[in-house]
């Protein structure tokens, strides 16, 4: 159900039969009064879904110190936005897979930000070592912070008009990662 839909079955359910006054229809203060709160807790629902479906603006800074500036509602190109640490060793499995996917996409075809959140490490350093041609966004911890991103890896696909399209959940295996991906970025299956 949309959140439009539910929306307008709240308001049909809260609505129904208020207008009568007395009778077997009648409803308490307390039918009301759950109506809604039931309303109010559909409509946060919806914003709080609503609300990371588009990608939001940010700035952070390069392996260079360059200021790199992502803008969702002006892409060339999809994007990945990975969130990871040089500690973390879920990153160090799934970061491979995910240079698999750009290579077979092609630099032209899509970005990835590799964007360095709670970290002490070399992440330059770190990408050279491991042959990863991503663009780096050193100390973005500010920038997980906007996306709500509380753990490494977390990682979103955005697409060419700035819509979120896929989001890594909890503990996917970096296999099941790169075939979502693949999907949605329309290149073939491994």
């Amino acid at each position: 159900m949309t959140a439009a839909g539910g929306f307008r079955r709240a308001v049909r359910l809260m609505t129904k039969g208020c207008a009568r006054r007395s009778g077997p229809g009648t409803h308490s203060r307390l039918e009301v009064v759950m109506r809604a709160v039931l309303l109010l807790f559909l409509l946060l629902l919806s914003g709080s879904a609503c609300a990371q479906e588009r990608a939001i603006a940010w700035q952070g800074h390069g392996a260079d110190g360059r200021t790199i500036r992502f803008d969702p509602a002006h892409l060339q190109r999809p994007a990945v936005l990975l969130f990871w640490a040089t500690w973390c060793p879920y990153c160090k499995a799934l970061m491979p897979y995910l240079q698999k996917v750009l290579d077979a996409a092609g630099k032209e075809h899509l970005d990835v930000y590799a964007i360095d959140i709670k970290d002490d490490g070399d992440p330059v350093a770190e990408l050279r070592e491991r042959g990863q041609t991503f663009t780096l966004v050193r100390d973005g911890d500010a920038i997980a912070d906007l996306y709500g991103i509380k753990g490494t890896p977390g990682l979103l696909l955005v697409d060419r008009s700035g819509a979120i399209v896929y989001r890594r959940v909890g503990g996917d295996a970096p296999e099941k990662v790169e075939a979502a991906l693949r999907a949605k970025l329309g290149l073939p299956a491994m």
